[in-house]
């Protein structure tokens, strides 16, 4: 049996694990849900206001390859660390822009550290804890993500009192506070050789694995639809009720509500209750997400704006909770030699969606406005769902 020292130790590595995997939803989100605020104060339009989150999708997929050889190089605790620094100076060019163009190069920052803390937070659960409970631990990290969005939608409710940027750099102070609990409390870990040269020609057969290409894409649709909702959920409540602090506080926190639960509950559903076929789990979740962009259709057409907060608790659920069951998935199609290219592939795929739908959904909102953003996400969930249908 583990001695008590090595049971807490465990449960501080574990914890500064999650609260890495928390940064990166915590950054984009505090610039997000300042939406409204910057439309006003620096002149965005819906289109650019959505490009914001593209930007960090973007620079999140750039960063996915290259940052495993540099958690090889580097080691886990380095490697989360600089992470969370680069983070914090993405937070901070952010907070002080003058325009677009600073603040999405703060936002590539955000998305380039959190890149970095992807294989860094999954080296370090393979590396730190027993083989045993390490599926448990991978699932329970991932909620992270939800806390992190919900700490960064916090720490915008500051800019009405205090300015926009008040809240963004919170969030940089968080990341600051963060990367220095890695580097100081994070065991020493040494730096892992390059894989060699001969093993990079392994990517052609990642890339023709049958059917990944297709799971990815559907991956691709619900990471973007998650991404689309962080970007243009204020701003449509802004449009469509005029939402002061409370509606909006209560729409978001229904929103990383529903995240975080659907985080916990379609694994223990896949685990128990389905044999672990997560395309079985993810096919059932698009579904359900469906539910939720008719309630937000249903918002567009009655005044009352209860609809909306039940259609971001169950978009929460379904859509932003996916990414876990996506890796569950490609674990699945791929065979363990290829396991971590397969999963680099997934991860870029995926993160390309988080480019393309927000964009997309601020061209709607643009034209079409709340009426038109659900019917969007609802073509977007069902394309997703007959790319698992297969897989069934």
């Amino acid at each position: 049996m583990p001695d008590m020292a090595d049971t807490t130790r465990a449960r501080l590595q574990f914890a500064l694990i999650f609260i890495a995997h928390a940064l990166g939803a915590m950054s984009v989100l505090s610039v997000l849900t300042a939406g409204p605020q910057l439309v006003t104060a620096l002149g965005l339009t819906p289109l650019q206001l959505g490009g914001l989150a593209s930007v960090y999708s973007g620079a999140l997929a750039a960063a996915s390859l290259p940052a495993g050889l540099v958690t090889d190089r580097l080691g886990t605790r380095a490697a989360l660390s600089l992470a969370a620094m680069i983070v914090a100076a993405g937070l901070v060019l952010s907070a002080t822009a003058q325009g677009v163009v600073q603040l999405a190069a703060g936002m590539a920052l955000c998305g380039a550290g959190y890149g970095l803390i992807n294989p860094a937070a999954g080296l370090a659960i393979t590396l730190w804890f027993t083989p045993k409970w390490r599926a448990t631990l991978m699932s329970l990290k991932q909620t992270g993500v939800p806390v992190g969005a919900a700490i960064g939608s916090a720490t915008a409710l500051l800019g009405p009192i205090w300015g926009w940027q008040a809240g963004i750099l919170c969030a940089a102070a968080i990341a600051l506070g963060a990367g220095l609990l890695f580097l100081l409390l994070l065991p020493r870990a040494e730096a892992r050789a390059p894989r060699k040269t001969q093993e990079q020609s392994r990517l052609t057969e990642v890339l023709t694995l049958p059917d990944l290409g297709r799971a990815n894409l559907a991956a691709g649709l619900t990471n973007g639809v998650q991404f689309a909702l962080w970007a243009h959920i204020p701003d449509l409540l802004q449009r469509s009720y005029e939402a002061g602090a409370g509606l909006l506080g209560l729409s978001l926190a229904a929103l990383h509500l529903g995240t975080f639960a659907g985080r916990l509950v379609w694994g223990v559903l896949t685990d128990r209750l389905m044999r672990g076929n997560a395309a079985h789990a993810l096919w059932w979740l698009c579904l359900m997400g469906l539910v939720g962009a008719a309630a937000l259709g249903a918002g567009a057409l009655i005044t009352s704006p209860f609809p909306v907060v039940i259609a971001c608790f169950l978009l929460g659920f379904t859509a932003c909770a996916a990414v876990g069951l996506h890796v569950a998935l490609t674990a699945r199609l791929a065979p363990h030699h290829l396991l971590g290219g397969a999963m680099g592939y997934t991860m870029f795929v995926t993160n390309l969606g988080g480019i393309v739908v927000p964009i997309l959904i601020g061209l709607v909102v643009a034209f079409a406005g709340m009426g038109g953003a659900a019917l969007t996400f609802a073509i977007l969930l069902a394309l997703a769902l007959g790319l698992l249908g297969k897989f069934r």
